[in-house]
């Protein structure tokens, strides 16, 4: 299943595991030339759809130079690929049929495995991310050195080249105007805090995504445990604000929440960035239990399905076309 339709606590939304992986003898992608990243690639391709594991069947295969920049940045938008991936060359990517699975080819490294699934469940997110790599490493060399670890492009991902992040739902904190110190105190341990599409992107209806910063010097175990603690006391924070807000200024809360929702049921038009934090606003009035579900979409998917991009489809639509299209399918589903 679609991670954004898994099932999730209201607060930690999405668990990814990303490896990042290079070949040895083999030059970063920065500086290889087309002709040599176009062989690199297709040595990348076979190592997973030529394999003899049941995964290779399991793929759709992207040579993004071949995707309209409007169909990329729906993948984006997806979270099937990262920013970086929108601009340039020569990248492309495997993308599993369920999408909780993409493996990214000449981004910042050769290899940039993800993993990505509903709710917190980073243990059953790196086993899959490690059986797939070591499906990859059957037919093909990792750069590895016994002391620094897996060799990167950037020496900030050295070490086990694994990403961990979740993505959570903080509104409450954000509401309350405590954000900002927990962002400060959760940095001070290794543990860095970006927006909705990960690294220099900006948070949107509350939504953050949570990773570690540290690649070296710590087990993939270890990281894991880590960022599942700080995750916890984070969970704990937000519940606390929730209740807070609801024990001292319920009749704001509630009138704040019933007006997203009635904004979102009747609008016609509707902008994207006005979407999010409206639909926001029904995730949490949902978990609080102050508005019962009903509608054939969740507000997250709702929040994917109309990101600019999802929602052109690969037609050419203007920005007023966009945000109507976003309000009817919003009204439909809500």
């Amino acid at each position: 299943m679609i991670w954004y339709n898994d099932k999730n606590d209201g607060i930690v939304i999405s668990t990814r595991i990303r490896l990042a992986r290079n070949l040895d003898k083999t030059p970063f992608p920065s500086i290889l030339d087309d002709g040599k990243k176009a062989e690199v690639t297709k040595k990348l391709f076979s190592s997973v759809l030529d394999s003899h594991s049941a995964l290779a069947g399991d793929f759709d295969a992207y040579m993004l130079d071949d995707v309209s920049r409007t169909d990329k940045i729906s993948m984006l938008e997806e979270h099937l690929i990262s920013p970086e991936m929108i601009n340039g060359k020569g990248h492309s990517v495997l993308v599993n049929k369920s999408k909780t699975m993409s493996i990214m080819f000449m981004e910042e490294d050769h290899i940039r495995l993800q993993v990505i699934m509903g709710g917190s469940c980073l243990d059953k997110a790196y086993e899959t991310a490690s059986r797939v790599d070591d499906v990859i490493e059957e037919s093909l060399s990792y750069a590895f050195d016994e002391k620094f670890g897996y060799l990167t492009a950037c020496p900030t991902n050295a070490g086990t080249g694994m990403r961990a992040s979740l993505m959570m739902h903080l509104p409450a904190l954000t509401m309350t105007g405590n954000i900002d110190r927990v962002i400060r105190s959760v940095s001070g341990v290794g543990i860095t805090v970006r927006g909705l599409y990960g690294e220099g992107t900006e948070a949107e209806g509350g939504f953050y995504q949570i990773s570690n910063q540290i690649t070296m010097g710590l087990s993939e175990r270890e990281i894991i445990d880590r960022l599942s603690g700080i995750a916890q006391k984070l969970s704990d924070m937000e519940k606390q604000a929730r209740q807070a807000l609801a024990d001292k200024h319920k009749n704001e809360l509630e009138d704040k929440l019933f007006r997203s929702y009635g904004i979102l049921k009747y609008a016609r038009s509707i902008a994207s960035a006005e979407a999010k934090n409206l639909l926001s606003d029904v995730m949490l009035a949902e978990s609080m239990g102050i508005i019962k579900p009903s509608g054939k979409m969740t507000p997250l998917e709702m929040i994917i399905k109309t990101s600019p991009s999802v929602i052109m489809g690969g037609q050419e639509l203007s920005a007023a076309e966009r945000d109507r299209k976003r309000a009817e399918i919003i009204r439909n589903n809500i």
